[in-house]
């Protein structure tokens, strides 16, 4: 936890408690693993189309952001889920608000990877 960068003396902790995040959001949240199984097929996609180097910087950054919002979206889920266990108005709108948030980053993804993918593929 936060608390034990101040006991520990270590570089590493921030990097470890970040990586066990993600690979919690990994091993837990259903839209951490399609969006990653999304970045293969991406991947794949663009090996396959021999993609440019400033093409795969721009698809990794808009992959890149949309599986952070998702993973942003799951810890301010589960702040407000154990800060407010009831149903509460307030508490559901704001769950909403940051799931809009990944909605948005992953339609502008999509769009992203339009205007790279169908140019090489249309020729």
């Amino acid at each position: 936890m936060a608390s034990d960068y101040q006991d520990k003396r270590r570089y590493y902790i921030g990097f470890k408690y970040a990586i066990n995040g993600l690979l919690h959001a990994i091993r837990k949240e259903r839209n951490v693993k399609i969006h990653i199984i999304a970045t293969v097929l991406v991947i794949i996609s663009g090996v396959w189309t021999k993609l440019s180097p400033i093409e795969w910087a721009i698809l990794f950054l808009a992959c890149g952001a949309v599986i952070s919002m998702e993973v942003m979206n799951t810890a301010i889920e589960t702040a407000l889920n154990y800060l407010e266990p009831n149903r509460r108005q307030a508490i559901g709108i704001a769950k909403d608000l940051a799931a809009g948030a990944v909605l948005v980053t992953a339609i502008f993804a999509v769009i992203v990877g339009c205007c790279i993918f169908l140019p090489h593929w249309l020729n």
